[in-house]
């Protein structure tokens, strides 16, 4: 596995201290960050606001002693004149559920998904379950933001966050730094994000997990000990949960054989949650998230073995195939997103379900802190923009461009549209239509589109031009990419190359 140096993981580490932990703290994911580790206001005030209205779980914590924050929250509170009060403990003790889990999990879902104060709006789509319950709380949480100043009481918790943040942070970077460096993943999963958020005033020791379309979350309170096993579980389903879609075909090719004779094994696996058994690109990514897991494990093959050996227990039923293919994985030089297609292809079902015949199946699978996912919900154009994507990685240009002009069919969102044009552009770039290819790269970098596209759009202008011999105009393009915000570090070295490239000596590129 690659490590990364210590002196640039301080430095690292140092950056995104100072990028979460300053005064007033991230709401959003940034657009230029993509890995973080911050504190949400919006969390903030609706934690807040529970526990004005009478949330007491796991109060007498001894790790509430050791961060204070949450009692001295409750206590000023108390002390103020909130006229909405009222009205949030009505509504906290009408939505009270019967696990401590599920009543923190629900207001953990409304702050993720609302949008900032001081109006806390709720998107007009329809939510999940748990967040669509709690639609009315947008209108009563901008009330007691406002009457019981949660903006002041933020701020003035900016120390006791950075004093919380500095104990885990270091842990954090580890977790992504190795799952990185495993996977050889480089930075840019455009419009994605991936982002762990800390909050002092929920039940402490939990960790709870979010998919909302392309972005992920984790939210821990204060703990013992850091939930490493949730937080590296999601980064690599973040990681690795979009490659399921890319490549649903082949996986459902795999499923379709012996008329999904291993799919079964999961079905009849007694602890395995529904979740998965109803979606089987779902159980796909688990058992690939746990198949690295246990190849990223220190203890040794004994432990290895015992922990893939317990997966195929509890019915992640091609954990022990994928941990072999990654064995392979580790000897090759592509990227995991590059080799994901070969991990697939190399399950031989008979094997597997011969395998299978021999495991013992449990009743009950070990407590987790982490409940199952759902379904990763996501925009049908999204679906089809990342299927084509995987169809034109394994070079089915044909089938990728189909997908790709479905994209237009499924929306009107001049975002996803551009990046439809830049893959078929550079589909016609593979099949030499340099005339089209030009247009449509043209398209691309009008459409507003994420910049990193734009960037690599005026990159390809630039190469295109310098095939025609204009120099004049593939200078002009690379310096357009060259000067984008969020262009990649991949397309700043393709742009100098071409700036070199180009015969026009006062426009070359020092």
């Amino acid at each position: 596995m690659r490590r990364l140096s210590r002196k640039l993981l301080s430095l690292v580490t140092l950056a995104l201290l100072m990028a979460s932990a300053r005064v007033g703290f991230t709401q959003r994911p940034s657009a230029a960050g993509e890995n973080q580790f911050g504190v949400s206001q919006t969390l903030f005030a609706t934690l807040a606001a529970i526990n004005a209205a009478g949330y007491d779980t796991g109060i007498d914590s001894p790790l509430n002693e050791r961060y204070k924050l949450r009692t001295q929250i409750r206590e000023e509170l108390a002390k103020r004149k909130i006229p909405s009060l009222p009205e949030i403990r009505d509504f906290y003790q009408a939505h009270k559920k019967p696990t401590g889990g599920a009543d923190l999990g629900q207001y953990i879902s409304f702050a993720l998904l609302a949008g900032d104060p001081p109006k806390f709006e709720l998107p007009t789509i329809e939510l999940p379950a748990d967040a669509e319950a709690l639609r009315p709380l947008s209108e009563l949480l901008a009330r007691f933001y406002k009457e019981a100043n949660i903006a002041d009481l933020f701020k003035r918790s900016a120390n006791a966050y950075a004093a919380a943040m500095m104990a885990y942070q270091d842990q954090v970077i580890n977790i992504l730094f190795e799952s990185d460096g495993y996977l050889r993943n480089p930075s840019g999963n455009e419009g994605r994000r991936f982002q762990i958020y800390l909050d002092l005033l929920g039940e402490p020791n939990q960790a709870q997990v979010r998919s909302y379309r392309a972005n992920y979350f984790v939210v821990m309170t204060p703990s013992s000990s850091l939930p490493a096993d949730e937080i590296r579980d999601a980064y690599l389903t973040y990681l690795v949960d979009p490659l399921s879609f890319k490549y649903a075909a082949a996986i459902q090719e795999k499923r379709n054989q012996e008329k999904k004779v291993l799919e079964k094994y999961a079905q009849d696996a007694p602890s395995l949650d529904l979740a998965y058994k109803d979606d089987f690109q779902l159980l796909v990514t688990k058992c690939m998230v746990k198949a690295i897991d246990s190849r990223m494990m220190h203890e040794g093959a004994a432990k290895r073995a015992e922990y893939v050996n317990q997966a195929m227990k509890e019915g992640f039923i091609l954990t022990a195939a994928f941990a072999e293919g990654l064995e392979h994985y580790e000897k090759m030089p592509d990227s995991f997103r590059l080799y994901y297609p070969e991990l697939i292809a190399a399950i031989d079902v008979k094997k597997e379900k011969k395998r299978l015949e021999g495991v013992q199946f449990v009743e009950v699978a070990a407590p987790k802190v982490v409940t199952p996912p759902a379904k990763m919900q996501i925009d049908p154009a999204e679906e089809s923009l990342q299927s084509a994507e995987g169809l034109y990685e394994q070079r089915d240009l044909e089938n990728a461009e189909k997908v790709f002009k479905k994209v237009f069919e499924q929306t009107a969102d001049k975002a996803m549209q551009g990046r439809a044009y830049y893959g078929l552009a550079r589909i016609a770039i593979r099949q030499n239509q340099l005339n089209q290819a030009k247009q449509l790269f043209e398209r691309t970098a009008d459409s507003g589109t994420a910049p990193v596209i734009i960037a690599w759009a005026h990159v390809y202008l630039g190469r295109i031009a310098l095939a025609e011999h204009n120099d004049k105009k593939a200078t002009e393009q690379f310096k357009i990419a060259l000067a984008t915000d969020g262009i990649s570090a991949m397309a700043i070295e393709a742009a100098q190359k071409g700036l070199e490239s180009t015969s026009s000596t006062g426009d070359k590129q020092k």
